[in-house]
Protein backbone atom coordinates (compact mmCIF):
# COMPACT_ATOMS: atom_id res chain seq x y z
CA UNK A 1 0.00 0.00 0.00
CA UNK A 2 1.36 3.41 -1.01
CA UNK A 3 1.22 5.89 1.88
CA UNK A 4 2.62 8.80 -0.14
CA UNK A 5 0.28 11.75 0.26
CA UNK A 6 -0.12 14.43 -2.34
CA UNK A 7 -1.68 17.87 -2.25
CA UNK A 8 -4.33 19.00 -4.70
CA UNK A 9 -4.70 22.70 -5.47
CA UNK A 10 -8.15 24.10 -4.67
CA UNK A 11 -10.06 27.20 -5.72
CA UNK A 12 -8.02 29.50 -7.92
CA UNK A 13 -4.68 28.13 -6.71
CA UNK A 14 -2.13 26.44 -8.94
CA UNK A 15 1.01 24.66 -7.68
CA UNK A 16 3.98 25.19 -9.99
CA UNK A 17 7.51 23.79 -10.00
CA UNK A 18 9.95 26.49 -11.08
CA UNK A 19 11.90 25.83 -14.29
CA UNK A 20 15.41 27.18 -14.30
CA UNK A 21 17.04 26.40 -17.61
CA UNK A 22 16.13 26.95 -21.25
CA UNK A 23 15.84 23.22 -22.00
CA UNK A 24 13.01 23.01 -19.47
CA UNK A 25 11.35 26.04 -21.07
CA UNK A 26 11.11 24.42 -24.49
CA UNK A 27 14.53 25.59 -25.65
CA UNK A 28 13.49 29.25 -25.66
CA UNK A 29 16.23 31.75 -24.86
CA UNK A 30 14.68 34.20 -22.45
CA UNK A 31 16.23 37.71 -22.32
CA UNK A 32 17.59 38.73 -18.91
CA UNK A 33 15.15 41.65 -18.76
CA UNK A 34 12.23 39.17 -18.77
CA UNK A 35 13.96 36.84 -16.28
CA UNK A 36 14.19 39.74 -13.83
CA UNK A 37 10.40 40.19 -13.72
CA UNK A 38 8.92 36.82 -14.64
CA UNK A 39 9.14 33.20 -13.53
CA UNK A 40 8.60 30.11 -15.66
CA UNK A 41 7.26 26.90 -14.21
CA UNK A 42 5.49 23.61 -14.82
CA UNK A 43 2.00 23.12 -13.41
CA UNK A 44 1.95 20.13 -11.06
CA UNK A 45 -1.48 20.61 -9.45
CA UNK A 46 -4.54 22.55 -10.58
CA UNK A 47 -8.25 22.14 -9.82
CA UNK A 48 -10.79 21.47 -12.58
CA UNK A 49 -12.06 25.00 -12.09
CA UNK A 50 -13.61 27.37 -9.58
CA UNK A 51 -16.84 29.25 -8.98
CA UNK A 52 -17.11 32.96 -9.67
CA UNK A 53 -20.34 34.91 -9.20
CA UNK A 54 -22.29 31.63 -9.16
CA UNK A 55 -20.80 30.31 -12.41
CA UNK A 56 -18.27 27.51 -12.81
CA UNK A 57 -15.10 28.68 -14.57
CA UNK A 58 -12.92 25.83 -15.93
CA UNK A 59 -9.17 26.08 -15.40
CA UNK A 60 -7.23 27.50 -18.34
CA UNK A 61 -4.12 25.42 -17.52
CA UNK A 62 -3.56 21.72 -16.94
CA UNK A 63 -1.01 19.55 -15.17
CA UNK A 64 2.19 19.54 -17.21
CA UNK A 65 1.62 22.96 -18.83
CA UNK A 66 4.61 25.28 -18.82
CA UNK A 67 3.55 28.74 -17.72
CA UNK A 68 4.90 32.26 -17.17
CA UNK A 69 3.90 34.55 -14.30
CA UNK A 70 5.26 37.64 -12.53
CA UNK A 71 7.79 36.86 -9.80
CA UNK A 72 5.87 39.03 -7.33
CA UNK A 73 2.64 37.05 -7.83
CA UNK A 74 3.89 33.69 -6.56
CA UNK A 75 4.42 32.46 -3.01
CA UNK A 76 7.22 29.94 -2.50
CA UNK A 77 6.19 26.98 -0.37
CA UNK A 78 7.76 23.71 0.73
CA UNK A 79 5.42 20.71 0.66
CA UNK A 80 7.03 17.63 2.17
CA UNK A 81 10.46 18.68 0.88
CA UNK A 82 9.30 19.67 -2.60
CA UNK A 83 9.85 23.34 -3.35
CA UNK A 84 6.86 24.78 -5.21
CA UNK A 85 5.30 28.11 -6.03
CA UNK A 86 1.63 28.77 -5.32
CA UNK A 87 0.19 31.18 -7.87
CA UNK A 88 -3.39 32.25 -8.57
CA UNK A 89 -4.72 31.21 -11.98
CA UNK A 90 -5.50 34.82 -12.91
CA UNK A 91 -1.81 35.71 -12.31
CA UNK A 92 -0.60 33.27 -14.98
CA UNK A 93 0.32 35.46 -17.92
CA UNK A 94 1.00 32.84 -20.58
CA UNK A 95 1.35 29.12 -21.20
CA UNK A 96 3.49 27.14 -23.64
CA UNK A 97 1.73 25.82 -26.73
CA UNK A 98 3.63 23.68 -29.25
CA UNK A 99 6.98 24.81 -27.88
CA UNK A 100 6.15 28.52 -27.75
CA UNK A 101 4.93 30.67 -24.87
CA UNK A 102 1.65 32.27 -25.95
CA UNK A 103 -0.48 34.74 -24.05
CA UNK A 104 -3.73 33.21 -22.73
CA UNK A 105 -6.91 34.67 -24.22
CA UNK A 106 -8.90 36.88 -21.90
CA UNK A 107 -11.94 34.75 -21.15
CA UNK A 108 -13.91 37.35 -19.19
CA UNK A 109 -16.88 38.82 -20.97
CA UNK A 110 -17.36 42.56 -21.28
CA UNK A 111 -20.41 43.77 -19.36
Amino acid sequence: MNNKKMYVALGRNVFVKELENEAEIGGLIIPDSINDDFTFGEVISVPEGYFEEGHFVPSSVAIGDKVMFAKVSGVKIDLKGEKLIRVYQQDIIAKEVDGEILQEENKTEEK
